[in-house]
């Protein structure tokens, strides 16, 4: 019911096969996401495939990245979503969580689009707090 968290689980099954890359149905909001997990060094790339001439369904291919040729330490070791469609959890720009100490990130949805925890600390916003990567 959730397209991120079935896109998460698509990422986490990849990486435990050690893929080079996985695909996933298109949206503007896993473009985001994506844009902003190969800008914090998370993934290598990502493409849109065109899936059938017809049809105007695309589909996302995500490039894994991994610390070591033989792909046995990866660079993602959790993707957890927060807000579900159920349950949305929304932060005050003084409750920006850190998460992991600071190691990994959080990606927000503010008013400006989507963020890290970083950048809304930096512009002083809050917003809808949709993962946690690290």
């Amino acid at each position: 019911m959730d397209p991120v968290a079935d896109m998460f689980s698509a990422i986490k099954n990849a990486i435990k096969r050690k893929m080079e890359y996985v695909d996933v149905p298109s949206s503007k909001l896993k473009e985001a996401i994506l844009q902003l997990l190969k800008k914090e060094g998370y993934i290598k790339d990502w493409e849109r495939i065109e899936e059938n001439k017809k049809g105007s369904q695309y589909t996302l291919r995500i490039h894994l990245k991994y610390l070591d040729p033989k792909k046995e330490k990866n660079i993602i070791n959790e993707l957890k979503k927060v807000s579900k469609p159920g349950r949305r959890i929304y932060t005050p720009k003084h409750r920006i969580p850190y998460v992991q100490r600071g190691l990994g990130i959080a990606i927000l949805s503010t008013d400006t689009g989507l963020v890290t925890d970083h950048q809304a600390r930096t512009l002083g916003k809050g917003g809808e707090i949709i993962a946690y990567v690290w």
